[in-house]
């Protein structure tokens, strides 16, 4: 499966250096909001406390697939929904 590259101006680079404040993260009872989305970019923080940002490129009821940033690369994962803690 081949997806189209994601072209970032130079300030939306430099966003996705930091993580988000707590005072802009809905925690899992609001994960209804990320179905059905695509081509967005969330930050996301895991029951394990890893938190990256991640480009959602497809969503349904179980599972996230898309492109998580780790050491300024976008690696490909799938993350299933339950193992959310939090996202904004």
């Amino acid at each position: 499966m081949s997806y189209n590259s994601c072209q970032l101006n130079q300030a939306q680079k430099a966003v996705l250096k930091y993580a988000p404040k707590y005072n802009h993260i809905l925690t899992k009872e609001q994960i209804s909001l990320l179905q059905n989305q695509i081509d967005t970019i969330v930050y996301l923080t895991l029951k394990d406390n890893k938190g990256y940002w991640f480009l959602i490129k497809d969503c349904n009821k179980m599972q996230l697939s898309g492109f998580a940033k780790l050491n300024n690369h976008w690696v490909y994962e799938i993350i299933k929904l339950s193992d959310v803690l939090a996202f904004c």
